[in-house]
């Protein structure tokens, strides 16, 4: 693996507002331990004004384009013709809607499957769901902890609920990265060659790119401000600050703020630019996210199960870096 340039070298983990509650958390310990459900669906439509089938998946141990691919090839269409809101980690359980043109079968078709997948619904629907349609996701997470701390796990849960109620820092996870940060080592080579790699889809490279520098903005300001309102803040339409997106356009961002955010930029100018150049608007994410319906109960003597809802782009792995380090740890890589 190439090794990254310091500047755009990950840190093990991004600041937080809080000391840890928990060490050595251990997820992804099996496909079951993290389980995902998407939250929305794609509007039921008149039969007569419907253009494409909804399908509810739930899949094990794929990624999304796996399972697109294989639908497109029992829909007989193209793959850019599958339609769905995200992508949905691999090494999981996970359930989503994938939508394909109507010309499958008529009427109802017969729910496909495939090794590691199975569609469970269908319905007629108007128009090919896109990145982004769903509401957010559901997530039940089983963590293991080191033996060491299974003994307080249970007198900690009254401060694990406490800081799952607070504000978390909706920092990017390292998925977005890609595996090793191999995104963000093609994010260095696209700006030493002047030109875009190959081997890396443009929507992977240029959202690795944003996220860093969303990441890098956000560990600033926990520095510098913590996680509360400043006079100078860009909030949204719930009152929660933001910070840009990278891409064309002025920042909203004013005062000290917009200081802060300078100051962390500006060693990050080529890349700013390159984004720009690229045809990427600016745009805005929340600083903080909260865990809706949060529930947290020990099973056994050193396990932690965790359930709560996140909205679209935020990652569970932000919850848990507000609990304590924590480390994907599949059973085949213990």
């Amino acid at each position: 693996m190439r090794m990254l340039e310091e500047r755009f070298s990950l840190p093990d983990a991004w600041p937080q507002d809080r000391a840890p509650v928990l060490r050595g958390l251990l997820y992804g310990t099996s496909p079951e331990a993290f389980a995902v459900d998407e939250r929305g669906a794609p509007p039921t439509e008149a039969v007569d004004g419907a253009h494409h089938w909804a399908l509810w998946v739930e899949k094990r141990g794929l990624s999304t384009a796996a399972v697109a691919s294989a639908l497109a090839r029992w829909a007989g269409c193209a793959s850019g013709a599958v339609g769905f809101a995200g992508q949905k980690d691999r090494y999981a359980v996970t359930g989503q809607w994938f939508t394909v043109p109507r010309s499958v079968a008529d009427p109802e078709p017969s729910l496909p499957e495939g090794e590691g997948w199975r569609a469970l619904r269908v319905y007629p629907t108007a128009k090919k769901w896109r990145r982004g349609d769903h509401a957010g996701n559901g997530f039940c997470l089983r963590l293991a902890v080191a033996p060491r701390e299974g003994a307080a796990l249970e007198a900690a849960l009254p401060e694990v609920q406490a800081r799952l109620a607070a504000p978390i820092a909706n920092y990017f996870g390292l998925q977005r990265f890609g595996v090793g940060a191999g995104n963000l080592d093609a994010v260095q080579r696209w700006l030493a060659a002047g030109s875009l790699p190959r081997d890396v889809p443009r929507s992977f490279l240029f959202s690795a790119a944003r996220a860093y520098l969303f990441n890098r903005l956000l560990a600033a300001r926990i520095a510098r401000f913590g996680l509360t309102v400043h006079a100078d803040d860009h909030c949204d339409e719930n009152g929660v600050p933001t910070a840009p997106l990278w891409g064309r356009g002025r920042s909203a961002s004013r005062g000290a703020i917009a200081e802060l955010e300078g100051s962390v930029l500006e060693p990050y100018g080529d890349l700013c630019h390159a984004l720009e150049h690229a045809g990427l608007r600016q745009d805005r994410r929340a600083l903080w996210i909260h865990a809706a319906g949060a529930r947290c109960e020990v099973v056994g003597s050193e396990q932690l199960l965790l359930s709560f809802q996140l909205p679209r782009g935020s990652f569970a792995t932000a919850v848990l870096a507000a609990l304590g380090p924590a480390t994907w740890r599949p059973a085949e890589a213990a």
